[in-house]
């Protein structure tokens, strides 16, 4: 685990290290990434995509594209650059201070919570800092973002 050292310019940050052994492929960045908590891959390293199904594991979201057994980096607490949002098929807008959930695809992220459930994902959760240009049944976007994961 990464903590950086206070600063008065810098947003507080947490990072920590996880290996991707999603059969699925590559870890993008922007996606999130859950810990394995079933087994045999459990060690407290080895993560795959975030998903509804895996989101007691959530650590954070990858901060470069991390490929298949290999190690990257997620920022587990703080502001992250780049996180990326689902196309759930239809239009979809996500403003600034939405709570974002597990999106449509393994990785991605969506907003439909409201700030009072946020117990049903364990008190883990990212929040958009900024609104996206457009999110359409067409494509995918990124936001920056609040990552909560620990």
């Amino acid at each position: 685990m990464d903590i950086q050292l206070l600063n008065r310019v810098d947003a507080d940050v947490v990072k920590t290290v996880f290996r991707n052994v999603d059969g699925s492929g590559s870890v993008t960045t922007g996606f999130g990434v859950c810990l394995v908590a079933a087994g045999a891959s459990i060690n407290g390293v080895a993560a795959v995509k975030s998903t509804a199904a895996t989101w007691r594991g959530f650590v954070g979201v990858s901060e470069s594209d991390v490929a298949i057994n290999a190690y990257g980096t997620a920022i587990t607490h703080g502001y992250a650059g780049s996180v990326q949002l689902s196309n759930v098929g239809s239009s979809l807008t996500v403003t600034r201070g939405d709570t974002l959930i597990p999106g449509a695809v393994a990785g991605t992220f969506f907003s439909s919570l409201t700030s009072e459930a946020i117990s049903t994902l364990l008190y883990k959760f990212s929040y958009s800092a900024t609104t996206p240009v457009a999110l359409s049944a067409l494509a995918d976007s990124y936001v920056a973002a609040v990552i909560r994961a620990i």
